[in-house]
């Protein structure tokens, strides 16, 4: 997932969460798909709560600077 933004105005009403959530669902329907990366940067704590709540993991892989955290697909 290259990246999710949503508008000021409309954060902290878990629409990125839902529209996280909806991301993965399509994604995950693919056959050959066995995981999801996301970036962002590392002094956003809100987005590393978001997807640490979601599954995603750090690993320690980076996005240039940004953080880059892995969600394990079963299929």
């Amino acid at each position: 997932i290259y990246r999710i933004m949503v508008d000021k105005k409309y954060q902290g009403r878990g629409v990125g969460k839902e529209a996280t959530k909806l991301i993965i669902e399509e994604i995950s329907k693919l056959e050959d798909c066995n995981k999801i990366a996301v970036g962002y940067d590392n002094g956003n704590k809100n987005a590393q709560m978001l997807y640490s709540k979601l599954g995603f993991k750090d690993n320690g892989d980076r996005f240039g600077k940004e953080v880059a955290v892995v969600l394990e697909i079963e299929n």
